[in-house]
């Protein structure tokens, strides 16, 4: 059996950890190049070979990925932090161009509108898709012309961030006026209550069909805790035509919430592998082996078969003797 080698980033992430699950959860024979730019002490539970790198600032990181992935014969590479995929998009002519080709990322056009929040709003609106009504903070502008469409609760938050860290629900205009260093890369949101969902969406490079897997979620610290698989073809059609206005290849991760009897509201869309992509490969949608077989095997994929169920993520501990 041919053996593949795969280089993952930031494995001490847990979307780094998720990827290295999902490629174990197949029958090829992988070898994992895992990096990281700290020493993660619990590197060999998810990758066979660990290697400290720099963060993804200045020019010594494209250099980098370019010598290690050509000396190490690196087959695909899953880029698996925030940080160094904004960085590889806006510095995608310094890569070589084989290894440009080996990196599991949409297109950069797709990147350059979801990693700004308020773009992706615009881009809903134009093309009449359900969005939360987002407006940019401006200093310029008297707060009661900024707050004169929304009720309370609402959403603010930065236009481009990873997680929650900036992400504030405002109760009431107190709260508001408390927020400290507001400024234009703020955005405010209507709050859209109800069940949350996150939607692996991929797109076959060769057949063009388009797959999607909805998860029912519940969040704890920023991160999924507990999913359920739910079948929905409001939600699923939603996915496919918000993926044909992309005109996305490779996997797109859709966050919506909807009301019982309500219409669904896409309020992200993240250009990259979502932290719950080993428990879609657990239901049987594996969109990190897809790539692979789309791009390294050159083939198209089986079309998924999603099983029922649940996941539940808990707190776990690993020790070491000395």
């Amino acid at each position: 059996m041919t053996q593949y080698n795969v280089l993952v980033t930031s494995i001490g992430g847990d979307l780094g950890q998720a990827v290295c699950k999902a490629l174990r959860n197949t029958n090829y024979s992988i070898k994992i190049w895992g990096t990281d730019c700290r020493n993660y002490g619990l590197h060999h539970l998810f990758c066979d070979s660990f290697h400290i790198i720099p963060k993804a600032e200045g020019i010594l990181f494209t250099e980098l990925i370019n010598k290690f992935s050509l000396h190490n014969s690196i087959d695909f590479i899953y880029v698996c932090s925030e940080q160094e995929l904004l960085y590889i998009c806006d510095h995608f002519n310094e890569l070589d161009d084989k290894i440009g080709r080996r990196i599991a990322i949409p297109p950069l056009q797709v990147i350059n509108i979801c990693r700004d929040k308020y773009k992706t709003m615009e881009l809903l609106k134009n093309n009449n898709l359900p969005y939360p009504y987002s407006v940019l903070y401006n200093e310029s502008t008297p707060k009661e012309e900024l707050l004169k469409d929304f009720k309370y609760p609402f959403v603010l938050k930065k236009t481009s961030d990873c997680g929650s860290k900036h992400l504030h629900i405002i109760q009431n205009r107190k709260e508001f006026e408390n927020i400290a260093n507001l400024d234009s890369s703020f955005m405010l949101q209507e709050y859209i209550s109800g069940t949350e969902y996150t939607n692996g969406v991929y797109k076959d490079s060769f057949s063009n069909e388009i797959y999607v897997i909805t998860l029912e979620r519940t969040i704890k610290d920023g991160m999924s805790y507990e999913v359920k698989v739910v079948f929905d073809k409001e939600i699923e059609e939603l996915c496919k035509n918000v993926a044909e206005k992309l005109n996305i290849t490779g996997s797109i991760n859709i966050q919506m919430r909807k009301e019982k009897d309500s219409k669904p509201f896409i309020f992200e869309i993240n250009p990259r592998y979502s932290s719950t992509a080993f428990m879609r490969a657990k239901f049987g949608f594996n969109d990190v082996i897809y790539a692979f077989e789309n791009i390294v095997l050159k083939k198209a994929i089986t079309p998924p078969i999603i099983n029922i169920g649940e996941a539940y993520r808990y707190i776990t501990e690993y020790y070491k003797f000395y």
